[in-house]
């Protein structure tokens, strides 16, 4: 994977405020590149985002788990986090023959399947893992991206033909294109699923930046037809609960400003903001919410509505800083995934033991409502060594 690779994955990690700028897919050169773009959008100044954008000039515009019943995780406290603190053991998970460059994406609540790609040039090449035995998926596009896998293993990402691109579903074996409104669509960051197969994305007319007269699209279990919901334009929303409760938050003059969770009709629910803060929620599972205040990690009880900072704010110079970012995801004993430029694991805001060997470094990208553990190791150089699982 090259440098500029690199750099924009540990940047897509980082909650950084910036005038709701999204990762695009393209870079110049005659090449076609299909990145994952994740929203670089929180609270705060605008220097970082700013920072890192001058630093790779061939950026463009443009930008989960699901709740489930506390009766799925055995023994689960309905108010607090269970589980231990580590260590946690790890084992090299395997890859199809051929393939390199494969980083784990996520993790579906049960721990049955994973998802992840490879990379062919700037082109992705999905993987999935079931029982974690690998099986490299057919390509049916220049670039296939795997996103997120529920417990019954339907695949969700994004497919891109330069200049279309468009949400699939992997589902027995099969690809189903999922269709946009009428017009041109870039559609961002990545869609997420829940446990019945709903499925959520954002979307922005195409040459638009920025989230500008962005829209929050949903296919309903099934479905090819996506339905529009009903929020206003300033809303993101970055999953979908079990339950059908939309995750995300809303953006003032292109910043991040409340944490909200919306039904299919478009009701809001504010979640606690605390003394003023600002943030975003990113992802939910059971009665958890992650997402972050002010550039720090925090999680939302949802029954409680109590909100709890699991960490101190990112440093201006986060790139090069190993502390725990915005919650990504959590699993419902309400473990929270960071996306700092090295994706951590917290309980409680303490930061879970993975075991790696000396020289190397744990990069955490999703857990399972299991205690199951996936991402991939990483060199002293942020070099990525191939995809792990841990156990907790």
């Amino acid at each position: 994977m090259d440098d500029e690779q690199e750099l924009r994955n540990r940047m897509e990690a980082v909650d950084a405020p910036s005038s709701r700028i999204e990762i695009d897919a393209l870079l110049q050169a005659g090449r076609r590149r299909a990145f994952r773009r994740r929203s670089v959008r929180a609270a705060g100044g605008v220097g970082l985002a700013t920072a890192v954008l001058l630093a790779v000039p061939s950026i463009l515009n443009a930008t989960g788990a699901s709740p489930a019943p506390r009766e799925d995780v055995a023994g689960a406290s309905p108010t607090t986090s269970d589980g231990p603190v580590g260590p946690c053991q790890m084992t090299e998970l395997p890859v199809p023959p051929g393939m390199s460059g494969v980083e784990v994406e996520a993790v579906d609540p049960t721990g049955r399947y994973i998802v992840g790609n490879s990379t062919v040039g700037q082109n992705f090449r999905p993987v999935l893992w079931v029982d974690e035995k690998p099986s490299a998926l057919p390509v049916i596009a220049t670039s296939v991206q795997v996103t997120a896998v529920n417990a019954s293993g339907v695949v969700v990402g994004l497919a891109h033909d330069l200049p279309d691109e468009y949400v699939f579903r992997y589902e027995n074996g099969a690809y189903t294109r999922l269709r946009t409104p009428p017009g041109e669509w870039h559609v961002y960051p990545t869609p997420a699923i829940n446990a019945a197969g709903d499925i959520v994305i954002n979307a922005e007319p195409r040459g638009k930046a920025e989230g500008e007269d962005s829209i929050v699209l949903l296919w309903k279990a099934g479905s090819t037809t996506a339905t529009q919901v009903p929020l206003p334009t300033e809303a993101n929303v970055y999953d979908i609960t079990d339950d059908g409760t939309l995750v995300g938050g809303t953006y003032e003059k292109g910043y991040a400003a409340a944490a909200y969770t919306w039904d299919q009709s478009g009701k809001p629910r504010k979640l606690e903001m605390p003394g003023g803060e600002k943030g975003i929620a990113r992802a939910a599972r059971g009665e958890w919410v992650t997402g972050s205040l002010s550039l720090a990690p925090a999680r939302w009880n949802l029954r409680t509505g109590e909100v709890t900072k699991l960490g101190p704010p990112l440093p201006p110079d986060a790139l090069d800083k190993d502390g725990p970012g915005p919650g990504v995801q959590v699993n419902a004993s309400g473990w929270v995934v960071t996306g700092s430029p090295r994706g951590s694991l917290l309980r409680e805001g303490d930061p879970i033991d993975l075991v790696v060997p000396a020289g190397q470094a744990s990069d955490v990208k999703g857990v399972s409502d299991t205690g199951l553990v996936v991402g991939q190791a990483r060199d002293k150089n942020h070099s990525i060594l191939g995809p792990r699982t841990w156990r907790c």
